[in-house]
Protein backbone atom coordinates (compact mmCIF):
# COMPACT_ATOMS: atom_id res chain seq x y z
CA UNK A 1 0.00 0.00 0.00
CA UNK A 2 2.51 2.39 0.67
CA UNK A 3 4.51 1.44 -2.30
CA UNK A 4 1.47 2.62 -4.39
CA UNK A 5 0.67 5.25 -2.53
CA UNK A 6 4.63 6.57 -2.93
CA UNK A 7 4.07 6.53 -6.85
CA UNK A 8 0.95 8.34 -7.08
CA UNK A 9 2.88 11.23 -4.56
CA UNK A 10 6.19 11.10 -6.60
CA UNK A 11 3.87 10.77 -10.19
CA UNK A 12 2.42 13.85 -9.07
CA UNK A 13 5.14 15.59 -7.77
CA UNK A 14 6.75 15.18 -11.96
CA UNK A 15 3.67 16.02 -13.02
CA UNK A 16 3.68 19.67 -11.31
CA UNK A 17 7.54 19.85 -11.74
CA UNK A 18 7.18 19.57 -15.78
CA UNK A 19 3.61 20.83 -16.67
CA UNK A 20 4.77 22.70 -19.65
CA UNK A 21 6.59 19.49 -21.33
CA UNK A 22 3.65 17.79 -20.18
CA UNK A 23 1.68 20.09 -21.42
CA UNK A 24 3.07 20.25 -24.55
CA UNK A 25 3.41 16.48 -25.12
CA UNK A 26 -0.06 16.31 -25.00
CA UNK A 27 -0.55 18.60 -27.69
CA UNK A 28 1.35 16.40 -29.94
CA UNK A 29 -0.19 12.91 -28.33
CA UNK A 30 -3.89 14.37 -29.36
CA UNK A 31 -2.14 15.01 -32.59
CA UNK A 32 -1.21 11.59 -33.13
CA UNK A 33 -4.83 9.92 -31.68
CA UNK A 34 -6.63 12.36 -34.44
CA UNK A 35 -4.35 11.79 -36.94
CA UNK A 36 -4.70 8.33 -36.76
CA UNK A 37 -8.34 7.45 -35.78
CA UNK A 38 -9.68 10.10 -38.59
CA UNK A 39 -7.59 8.27 -41.04
CA UNK A 40 -8.75 5.17 -40.04
CA UNK A 41 -12.76 6.05 -39.84
CA UNK A 42 -12.50 8.35 -42.95
CA UNK A 43 -10.45 5.68 -44.45
CA UNK A 44 -13.16 2.69 -43.71
CA UNK A 45 -16.14 4.41 -44.39
CA UNK A 46 -14.56 5.53 -47.90
CA UNK A 47 -13.60 1.38 -48.88
CA UNK A 48 -16.95 0.28 -47.67
CA UNK A 49 -18.40 2.75 -49.90
CA UNK A 50 -16.17 2.14 -52.59
CA UNK A 51 -16.97 -1.47 -52.65
CA UNK A 52 -20.74 -0.99 -52.86
CA UNK A 53 -19.34 1.84 -55.74
CA UNK A 54 -17.38 -1.41 -57.00
CA UNK A 55 -20.79 -3.69 -57.40
CA UNK A 56 -22.17 -1.01 -59.96
CA UNK A 57 -19.57 -1.31 -62.11
CA UNK A 58 -20.44 -3.61 -64.98
CA UNK A 59 -20.12 -4.62 -68.79
CA UNK A 60 -23.48 -3.77 -70.51
CA UNK A 61 -24.08 -5.91 -73.59
CA UNK A 62 -26.28 -4.54 -76.49
CA UNK A 63 -27.62 -7.62 -78.84
CA UNK A 64 -28.30 -6.83 -82.62
CA UNK A 65 -31.92 -6.23 -82.30
CA UNK A 66 -32.68 -8.72 -85.16
CA UNK A 67 -31.67 -11.56 -82.55
CA UNK A 68 -34.43 -14.29 -81.84
CA UNK A 69 -34.90 -15.57 -78.62
CA UNK A 70 -33.33 -18.65 -79.46
CA UNK A 71 -29.84 -16.67 -79.84
CA UNK A 72 -30.65 -14.44 -77.27
CA UNK A 73 -30.72 -17.46 -74.69
CA UNK A 74 -27.84 -19.44 -76.38
CA UNK A 75 -25.83 -15.86 -76.25
CA UNK A 76 -26.36 -15.41 -72.57
CA UNK A 77 -25.34 -18.81 -71.34
CA UNK A 78 -22.40 -18.36 -73.42
CA UNK A 79 -21.64 -14.90 -71.35
CA UNK A 80 -21.77 -16.94 -68.04
CA UNK A 81 -19.62 -19.67 -69.11
CA UNK A 82 -16.87 -17.44 -69.70
CA UNK A 83 -14.41 -17.58 -66.60
CA UNK A 84 -14.77 -14.57 -64.26
CA UNK A 85 -18.48 -13.85 -64.89
CA UNK A 86 -19.67 -13.57 -61.71
CA UNK A 87 -23.84 -12.73 -62.07
CA UNK A 88 -25.71 -11.71 -65.46
CA UNK A 89 -28.82 -9.82 -65.64
CA UNK A 90 -30.72 -9.62 -68.88
CA UNK A 91 -33.03 -6.89 -69.92
CA UNK A 92 -35.21 -7.79 -72.49
CA UNK A 93 -36.50 -5.15 -75.00
CA UNK A 94 -39.92 -4.28 -73.64
CA UNK A 95 -37.97 -3.47 -69.92
CA UNK A 96 -35.60 -1.57 -71.68
CA UNK A 97 -38.32 0.15 -73.33
CA UNK A 98 -40.24 0.79 -69.97
CA UNK A 99 -36.73 1.98 -68.46
CA UNK A 100 -36.40 4.53 -71.39
CA UNK A 101 -39.73 6.14 -71.09
CA UNK A 102 -39.25 6.00 -66.81
CA UNK A 103 -36.41 8.34 -67.90
CA UNK A 104 -37.61 10.57 -70.70
CA UNK A 105 -41.70 10.38 -70.92
CA UNK A 106 -41.47 13.00 -73.27
CA UNK A 107 -40.90 10.56 -75.79
CA UNK A 108 -43.77 7.92 -74.77
CA UNK A 109 -45.63 9.14 -78.14
CA UNK A 110 -43.07 9.00 -80.63
CA UNK A 111 -42.21 5.23 -79.55
CA UNK A 112 -45.87 4.45 -79.92
CA UNK A 113 -45.66 5.98 -83.59
CA UNK A 114 -42.89 3.26 -84.42
CA UNK A 115 -44.23 0.04 -85.93
CA UNK A 116 -40.92 -2.26 -83.83
CA UNK A 117 -39.53 -1.49 -80.55
CA UNK A 118 -36.79 0.10 -81.64
CA UNK A 119 -34.40 -0.99 -78.11
CA UNK A 120 -32.19 -4.11 -78.48
CA UNK A 121 -31.74 -6.66 -75.46
CA UNK A 122 -29.51 -5.62 -72.83
CA UNK A 123 -27.47 -7.54 -70.57
CA UNK A 124 -25.31 -6.74 -68.10
CA UNK A 125 -22.68 -8.24 -66.73
CA UNK A 126 -20.72 -8.50 -63.54
CA UNK A 127 -17.50 -9.81 -63.39
CA UNK A 128 -15.27 -11.68 -59.96
CA UNK A 129 -12.33 -8.87 -60.54
CA UNK A 130 -12.59 -5.61 -62.24
CA UNK A 131 -9.20 -6.29 -63.71
CA UNK A 132 -10.50 -8.95 -65.89
CA UNK A 133 -13.18 -6.53 -66.84
CA UNK A 134 -11.58 -5.75 -70.65
CA UNK A 135 -10.53 -9.30 -71.44
CA UNK A 136 -14.09 -10.21 -70.92
CA UNK A 137 -15.17 -7.50 -72.70
CA UNK A 138 -13.11 -8.03 -75.99
CA UNK A 139 -14.27 -11.33 -75.85
CA UNK A 140 -18.23 -10.75 -75.97
CA UNK A 141 -17.66 -8.33 -78.36
CA UNK A 142 -16.73 -11.08 -80.46
CA UNK A 143 -20.16 -13.03 -80.21
CA UNK A 144 -21.73 -12.95 -83.62
CA UNK A 145 -25.28 -11.20 -82.04
CA UNK A 146 -23.72 -8.86 -80.02
CA UNK A 147 -24.07 -5.19 -81.38
CA UNK A 148 -21.35 -3.08 -78.90
CA UNK A 149 -20.26 -3.72 -75.13
CA UNK A 150 -19.72 -0.83 -72.85
CA UNK A 151 -17.68 -1.43 -69.93
CA UNK A 152 -16.00 1.70 -67.92
CA UNK A 153 -12.76 0.56 -67.49
CA UNK A 154 -11.35 3.73 -66.19
CA UNK A 155 -14.10 4.06 -62.80
CA UNK A 156 -13.05 0.59 -62.50
CA UNK A 157 -9.32 1.80 -62.36
CA UNK A 158 -9.97 4.55 -60.30
CA UNK A 159 -11.56 2.31 -57.53
CA UNK A 160 -8.54 0.71 -57.19
CA UNK A 161 -6.48 3.05 -57.15
CA UNK A 162 -8.23 4.66 -54.83
CA UNK A 163 -8.48 1.49 -52.19
CA UNK A 164 -4.47 1.35 -52.82
CA UNK A 165 -4.09 5.03 -51.81
CA UNK A 166 -6.21 4.74 -48.87
CA UNK A 167 -4.25 1.84 -47.57
CA UNK A 168 -0.93 3.24 -48.16
CA UNK A 169 -2.33 6.65 -46.43
CA UNK A 170 -3.07 4.46 -43.07
CA UNK A 171 0.15 2.77 -43.14
CA UNK A 172 2.03 6.25 -43.70
CA UNK A 173 -0.11 7.74 -41.07
CA UNK A 174 0.10 4.60 -38.50
CA UNK A 175 3.96 4.64 -38.77
CA UNK A 176 4.22 7.97 -38.25
CA UNK A 177 2.19 8.22 -35.13
CA UNK A 178 3.65 5.20 -33.71
CA UNK A 179 7.55 7.08 -33.83
CA UNK A 180 5.93 10.44 -32.69
CA UNK A 181 4.20 8.22 -29.56
CA UNK A 182 7.97 6.87 -29.07
CA UNK A 183 9.80 10.37 -29.31
CA UNK A 184 7.33 12.03 -27.48
CA UNK A 185 7.06 9.79 -24.20
CA UNK A 186 10.89 9.15 -24.67
CA UNK A 187 11.63 12.99 -24.62
CA UNK A 188 9.70 13.82 -21.58
CA UNK A 189 10.58 10.73 -19.61
CA UNK A 190 14.62 12.04 -20.34
CA UNK A 191 13.58 15.31 -19.18
CA UNK A 192 12.15 13.75 -15.86
CA UNK A 193 15.31 11.78 -15.71
CA UNK A 194 17.37 14.46 -15.63
CA UNK A 195 15.24 16.76 -13.14
CA UNK A 196 15.25 13.50 -10.34
CA UNK A 197 18.80 12.20 -11.16
CA UNK A 198 20.01 13.18 -6.87
CA UNK A 199 16.59 11.22 -5.91
CA UNK A 200 16.90 8.73 -8.41
CA UNK A 201 20.75 8.25 -6.50
CA UNK A 202 19.48 8.39 -2.86
CA UNK A 203 16.54 6.02 -4.10
CA UNK A 204 19.49 3.11 -5.48
CA UNK A 205 21.44 3.93 -2.22
CA UNK A 206 18.80 2.71 -0.03
CA UNK A 207 18.09 -0.36 -2.00
CA UNK A 208 14.83 0.54 -3.88
CA UNK A 209 14.31 -1.90 -6.74
CA UNK A 210 13.77 -0.65 -10.53
CA UNK A 211 10.27 -0.87 -10.67
CA UNK A 212 9.98 1.62 -7.06
CA UNK A 213 11.95 3.93 -9.38
CA UNK A 214 10.51 4.03 -12.77
CA UNK A 215 6.73 3.41 -11.86
CA UNK A 216 6.42 7.23 -11.15
CA UNK A 217 7.49 8.18 -15.00
CA UNK A 218 5.49 5.50 -15.97
CA UNK A 219 2.87 7.54 -14.33
CA UNK A 220 3.95 10.87 -15.92
CA UNK A 221 3.09 9.26 -19.06
CA UNK A 222 0.09 7.17 -18.59
CA UNK A 223 -1.63 10.15 -17.66
CA UNK A 224 -0.44 12.34 -20.47
CA UNK A 225 -1.45 9.35 -22.78
CA UNK A 226 -4.77 9.36 -20.93
CA UNK A 227 -5.46 13.39 -21.19
CA UNK A 228 -4.60 13.49 -24.94
CA UNK A 229 -6.99 10.42 -25.39
CA UNK A 230 -9.94 11.91 -23.65
CA UNK A 231 -9.39 15.19 -25.86
CA UNK A 232 -9.57 13.21 -29.02
CA UNK A 233 -12.14 11.66 -28.43
CA UNK A 234 -14.23 14.97 -29.09
CA UNK A 235 -12.58 15.35 -32.36
CA UNK A 236 -12.88 12.10 -33.60
CA UNK A 237 -17.03 12.21 -32.88
CA UNK A 238 -17.13 15.12 -35.22
CA UNK A 239 -15.24 13.64 -37.34
CA UNK A 240 -16.83 10.77 -37.42
CA UNK A 241 -20.38 12.94 -37.99
CA UNK A 242 -18.43 14.35 -40.92
CA UNK A 243 -17.23 11.49 -42.22
CA UNK A 244 -20.48 10.92 -44.14
CA UNK A 245 -20.43 14.83 -46.07
CA UNK A 246 -16.48 13.42 -46.66
CA UNK A 247 -17.75 9.95 -47.91
CA UNK A 248 -20.67 11.49 -50.55
CA UNK A 249 -18.77 14.34 -51.69
CA UNK A 250 -15.52 11.81 -52.98
CA UNK A 251 -17.79 9.04 -53.58
CA UNK A 252 -21.47 10.74 -55.17
CA UNK A 253 -22.18 7.46 -57.07
CA UNK A 254 -21.71 5.31 -54.08
CA UNK A 255 -24.12 3.94 -51.10
CA UNK A 256 -22.72 4.86 -48.14
CA UNK A 257 -21.79 2.39 -46.04
CA UNK A 258 -22.45 2.37 -42.04
CA UNK A 259 -20.38 3.99 -40.03
CA UNK A 260 -17.65 1.80 -37.62
CA UNK A 261 -17.43 1.19 -34.18
CA UNK A 262 -16.06 3.84 -32.87
CA UNK A 263 -16.81 2.89 -29.33
CA UNK A 264 -14.22 -0.07 -30.07
CA UNK A 265 -11.72 2.36 -32.30
CA UNK A 266 -11.36 4.28 -29.05
CA UNK A 267 -10.41 1.50 -26.80
CA UNK A 268 -7.88 0.41 -29.20
CA UNK A 269 -6.23 3.92 -29.40
CA UNK A 270 -6.05 3.71 -25.51
CA UNK A 271 -4.03 0.54 -25.94
CA UNK A 272 -2.20 1.59 -28.90
CA UNK A 273 -1.09 4.80 -27.04
CA UNK A 274 -0.58 3.28 -23.48
CA UNK A 275 1.43 0.56 -24.98
CA UNK A 276 4.10 2.43 -27.74
CA UNK A 277 4.09 5.16 -24.73
CA UNK A 278 5.58 3.09 -22.34
CA UNK A 279 7.62 1.22 -24.63
CA UNK A 280 9.15 4.82 -25.75
CA UNK A 281 9.70 6.08 -21.87
CA UNK A 282 11.26 2.59 -20.94
CA UNK A 283 14.79 3.18 -23.52
CA UNK A 284 15.67 6.48 -21.29
CA UNK A 285 14.67 4.58 -18.73
CA UNK A 286 17.39 1.66 -19.59
CA UNK A 287 20.02 3.40 -18.09
CA UNK A 288 18.90 4.13 -14.71
CA UNK A 289 19.63 0.75 -12.97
Amino acid sequence: MYRLFYIFRQGNLLLKESKKAVFIAVIFLTIGFVAIGSTYIVGKSLFSSSLTLKNKVNITVFLKNDTDQNDVNETINEIKAIDGVEKVEVINKEEAKEKFLSLFPQYASLLSSLDTNPFPCTVKVWVSNLELGENIKNLISSFPTVDSVIFSQDVAEKINKLTTVLWLLFVFIFIAVLAEFVFISQSITSLLVDLRHTDIKILKLIGADSTFIHAPFFFVVFVSVLLSWIISIFALKRIDLWSVTIVKSLLPFADYSARINTSLLYLELFVFGVVISIFGAIIPLRRVK
